[in-house]
């Protein structure tokens, strides 16, 4: 009892690690595509509003950099389960049928997700046969974000349903303003 103890003890250390580790990185990322996002608009702003001159590589790479942002915040979001709940019917159940709820919605949520990155993967392959206009960057780029968004919260999902199915999901801990629960 004890040797299987210890084993769950240290998946859960690993599982843990994996999901502090990757929160890092997502938000380390994150934040610097969001900077470089907001640096070449700018600039093009300068650019037009003071020398009347505008830079055609901005878009594309804002553009970009927006695509990690969107997709990269989306793992942040699920690794805290900080998604927008509408729980007006499973409030209403049992608690079995509630955590029966969450059990099917999270095996959405990982099906969704491993459907997602399919598609990204036939996406990048098409796209690598392709260009930007400016740049000469490949299109398949667009698509990385998504693609490893896509995995990270699958991955994230199967951690937290498998904590879930374990008895051992972590507590949810309330937001500073009790309206946001």
């Amino acid at each position: 009892m004890a040797d299987h103890q210890g084993r769950g003890a240290a998946v859960d250390a690993a599982l843990r690690c994996y999901l502090d580790a990757s929160k890092r990185a997502i938000a380390v990322i994150g934040i610097a595509m969001l900077v470089l996002m907001v640096a070449v608009d700018s600039l093009e702003i300068v650019g037009r509003g003071l020398f009347n001159r505008s830079f055609n590589w901005v878009q594309e790479v804002a553009i970009l950099a927006a695509m990690w942002v969107y997709f990269l915040a989306y793992g942040l979001v699920a690794k805290d389960e900080e998604y927008i709940r509408v729980d007006f019917f499973a409030s209403r159940l049992g608690p079995r049928a509630q955590a029966a709820v969450g059990i099917v919605a999270r095996l959405l949520t990982i099906a969704f997700h491993v459907v997602l990155f399919w598609f990204a993967i036939e996406t990048y392959a098409f796209l690598g046969l392709f260009t930007t206009p400016v740049l000469d960057w490949p299109e398949s780029l667009f698509v990385l974000p998504l693609m490893l968004g896509a995995v990270d919260i699958a991955i994230t999902e199967t951690i937290l349903l498998y904590w879930h199915l374990c008895g051992r999901a972590p507590a949810r801990v309330p937001h500073v303003l009790p309206e946001a629960d």
